[in-house]
C-alpha cells in the first residue's frame, strides 16, 4: 500500500508553489496532475514544484511532471522544479532527463528566482 501524496499549493511573487510530500504513483498520479493544473491561474509566471518532501516517484509521476512541463509552455508559462542534491529522487530526475523539459533547482528560493 502507497502513501498518498501530499498537495499544499501557495502563491509567492508571481510564482505558485506546489510542496509535493509523500509518495507519487500510478495510483494517484492523475489526481496529482489534476490538483497542480487546477492551481495554476493564466496570470502565473511559473509553477515551481517543490519535491524535498517526496520520497518515491515512479514513471507516472515523471509523466506527470513531463506533461506539465508541455502544458505550461503552451499557455506561456514555465515549470521549475526545486530537489535536493541529497534526495534519493534526484539520480531517478538525472536518468529520466526531467531538466531536458524543466530546470531542477537545489532549493526553493533558487527554483523561485529562476
Amino acid at each position: 500500500m502507497t502513501t498518498p501524496t501530499e498537495i499544499a499549493v501557495e502563491r509567492r511573487t508571481g510564482a505558485i508553489v506546489a510542496h509535493v510530500g509523500g509518495e507519487v504513483d500510478m495510483t494517484n498520479a492523475g489526481r496529482l496532475r489534476d490538483e497542480l493544473l487546477a492551481s495554476v491561474p493564466n496570470d502565473a509566471l511559473a509553477l515551481v514544484i517543490d519535491l524535498s518532501g517526496c520520497r518515491y516517484l515512479d514513471s507516472a509521476g515523471i509523466e506527470v511532471l513531463f506533461d506539465m512541463a508541455r502544458r505550461l509552455r503552451r499557455r506561456r508559462q514555465e515549470l521549475r522544479l526545486a530537489l535536493p542534491a541529497s534526495s534519493p529522487l534526484k539520480r531517478l530526475l538525472d536518468l529520466t532527463e526531467v531538466a531536458s523539459a524543466a530546470p531542477v533547482y537545489e532549493t526553493l528560493d533558487a527554483a523561485l528566482d529562476g
